[in-house]
């Protein structure tokens, strides 16, 4: 007749680690992360050089205008075609518009 099974032995020493396997598939493409803050703005940059002067305009002459003779005596015709004749002198001048 076949005896009593005896007890089992102390486990054994762990065996050594066996190479790395193959590396997988990559995985899918993630989410784009999001947007950073906005950085500081720059200093502002050095102001450029004057540019060149242009040309002088052509003067035109106006026609001339007389004085009031006697300012306290004028009469108001005498005022306004005075003042008249000197917006003309202007207008001519290209000084105002009309």
């Amino acid at each position: 007749a076949t005896g009593a099974t005896g007890d089992t032995g102390a486990t054994g020493a762990t065996g050594a680690t066996g190479p790395d396997g193959a590396t997988g598939a990559t995985g899918e493409k993630g989410d784009p992360g999001a947007t950073g803050a906005t950085g500081a703005t720059g200093a502002t940059g050095a102001t450029g050089a004057t540019g060149a002067t242009g040309a002088t305009g052509s003067v035109t002459v106006g026609s001339a205008v007389t004085n009031v003779a006697t300012p306290n005596s004028a009469t108001t015709e005498e005022v306004a075609t005075t003042l008249n004749s000197l917006l003309d002198s202007l207008r001519a001048a290209g000084i105002i518009s009309t």
